[in-house]
């Protein structure tokens, strides 16, 4: 138990660190932006209706390949936790069953969210 713990802790703190070196934020200011003008485009009445279903579908592919990439980068931040399974106790099959446990998950969160939290105020001084 105690060895799980560390090791929930230990992913925790390596997810959240690959979490902060991400550019997960400019993804969704992409995304939202795009969506934005997609609405501007929509609500106009100064733009025929052959331009909205011209450009339309080129802001869909847009958002859908930001949003591809988003999942991407979320899938990255997941991988060092799921990754401590092969030197965790009882193997990966026995690992991805912690994980699955409520404690595990408040465990992982809390731990995050504490190194975060230390983390960003010791880079602000």
């Amino acid at each position: 138990m105690i060895a799980e713990l560390a090791l929930l802790v230990a992913g925790s703190v390596m997810a959240s660190e690959v979490l902060l070196r991400l550019p997960l934020m400019d993804q969704v200011s992409v995304i939202t932006r795009t969506a934005r003008s997609a609405a501007a485009t929509l609500r106009s009445r100064r733009i025929s209706d052959h331009w909205k279903e011209t450009i339309l579908p080129a802001y869909s592919l847009r958002m859908g390949g930001r949003s591809l990439l988003f999942f991407l980068l979320l899938s990255l931040v997941a991988l060092p936790v799921a990754l401590i399974g092969i030197v965790a106790p009882g193997g990966m099959a026995h690992w991805f069953e912690v994980l699955m446990r409520p404690f595990a998950l408040a465990i992982l969160c809390i731990s995050s969210i504490l190194y975060i939290f230390v983390r960003t105020k010791i880079a602000r001084g």
